[in-house]
């Protein structure tokens, strides 16, 4: 059985009380940000001294505040490796220092004054997966309810479940990468918003890639305290040449971000599970010669809706507005008459319509102001 124990403290100088709120705010985000569930897997645990925080004399400043985070690690079949306590510590010192973290400073590791690490041995103390704070997810209990509001879409569900399943029981070493693919108003977005909702907000994090830089990608994922399991990317063959090489990186196995910076070559891993929505699938293919597509191959794709289907999304809508059912046919007949297959028209039409559709007038309203057909 291997253990060891620490004792990490903190302290802050303040001219004013230390609110209790914002104490219980700082060291609940430092808490919840280092104790991933892989951390904890590994036998590791953190947990706030039970004294709290105590006022300390100071000769300094007005007030000065403490409180300690005991650190225990404990497992039969694990040991840690030579970075994994001190890149812990250096984790917690640099969330701390942040308003976020509540500007505390840590002044001592297990009773010695804590120095940070140099520039050059920061480089070097490189995060792992394993040492990455990571948001928990789960499929929930209620994942089905989630979808409810969809139609015809059964099996697109699966494939997206199962994608997640294979994550999350392989503790995200398999992570398929999941591509929707199809035209306009067939469901994807939905789905992948579905999904969001169902595993929370802290287990999946959303980019428009039409209004996504490489800058603000990288950015984004650096300053999050904790990561997420799963990264939508919408519409992702609309990205912009410049954030197809951090996507790559993202979407590779080896799930990380690189940066150069002056000191050396920063990298961080982003250990998540990518799901991508796609209108064109012939330009995803010839991204970056094919290398993006082929980081996805969990290949789901959508077609237009049968009338049955059509029918009733249409139903639904109406009845979210109290309308009349009988909406529904003409709509549909004017829209398979007209060529119209984007469910979003067919909603618009059938709403705008309403009692107009029954008596012809909104059709022919329609025709005078459509656009003209070859």
């Amino acid at each position: 059985m291997h253990t060891e124990t620490h004792v990490l403290t903190f302290t802050r100088s303040m001219d004013r009380a230390l609110q209790v709120k914002s104490y219980r705010n700082a060291v609940d985000l430092l808490i919840d940000g280092i104790s991933s569930q892989t951390r904890r897997q590994r036998g590791w645990s953190f947990d706030e001294d039970v004294a709290g925080y105590q006022e300390i004399p100071a000769t300094d400043s007005p007030r000065r505040y403490q409180w300690k985070l005991n650190i225990e690690f404990a497992s039969a079949t694990i040991k840690p490796n030579a970075t994994e306590f001190p890149s812990i510590v250096y984790t917690l010192y640099g969330r701390a220092i942040k308003p976020a973290g509540g500007r505390w400073e840590l002044t001592e590791v297990d009773g010695k004054p804590y120095a940070p690490p140099s520039d050059a041995e920061t480089v070097g103390l490189k995060l792992e997966a394993d040492q990455i704070g990571y948001s928990d997810c789960e499929i929930p209990a209620d994942w089905d309810s989630h979808f409810e509001h969809l139609y015809g879409l059964d099996s697109h569900i699966a494939r997206v479940k199962a994608a997640l399943a294979a994550g999350i029981s392989s503790s995200w070493r398999n992570r398929f990468n999941t591509v929707l693919s199809g035209p306009p108003g067939c469901g994807k977005s939905d789905i992948a918003l579905s999904m969001k909702e169902a595993l929370g907000d802290g287990a999946v994090l959303s980019f428009d890639a039409t209004a996504t830089t490489a800058a603000g990608l990288i950015k984004t994922l650096n300053d999050l305290e904790i990561m997420p399991r799963v990264i939508i990317f919408e519409e992702i063959e609309k990205a912009s040449p410049d954030a197809l090489v951090p996507l790559l990186g993202i979407a590779d196995q080896r799930g990380e971000i690189n940066k150069t910076t002056a000191r050396g070559e920063v990298q961080k891993s982003v250990k998540a599970l990518c799901i991508a929505t796609v209108n064109d699938m012939d330009l995803f293919n010839r991204l970056q010669a094919g290398a993006l597509a082929s980081r996805f191959s969990n290949k789901v794709y959508f077609k237009r809706p049968g009338r049955e289907v059509s029918m009733r999304i249409l139903r639904r809508e109406i009845q979210k507005v109290d309308g009349d059912q009988e909406w529904a046919e003409p709509a549909l007949d004017y829209c398979e008459n007209h060529g119209i297959e984007d469910v979003r028209e067919m909603i618009s039409i059938c709403l705008c319509g309403a009692d107009g559709l029954l008596d012809g007038s909104f059709q022919k309203m329609m025709d005078e102001t459509g656009t003209p057909q070859d």
